[in-house]
């Protein structure tokens, strides 16, 4: 799309020389602009894609099943605890 506007500048030539100059400089940051857009969109893929392979990998996977089991060992403590807590609570009001 730009690179036809880039051919048009460059193409597109008047009679004093400063144009021309200011043409061919606006031509050459369009083509660098460019060239820098391509460069990071081909970084971030390559981030992308690694993120992906590291969100897969064993040792998240491992980790994260350890968080799971973690947390349903604590949800399980605290509704211990508060059933002991209410045994016990209930326990002295019947006397």
């Amino acid at each position: 799309m730009s690179s036809d506007l880039v051919a048009r500048l460059r193409e597109s030539k008047s009679s004093l020389s400063n144009d021309s100059d200011s043409l061919n400089q606006v031509a050459d940051a369009i083509q660098l602009l460019e060239a820098k857009v391509e460069r990071y969109e081909n970084a971030l893929e390559m981030i992308r894609d690694q993120t992906f392979e590291h969100s897969n990998s064993p040792r998240l996977i491992d980790q994260l099943w350890h968080f799971v089991r973690w947390t349903k060992s604590v949800a399980r403590d605290a509704l211990e605890a508060t059933n002991t807590r209410e045994k016990k609570g209930s326990g002295s009001n019947r006397k």
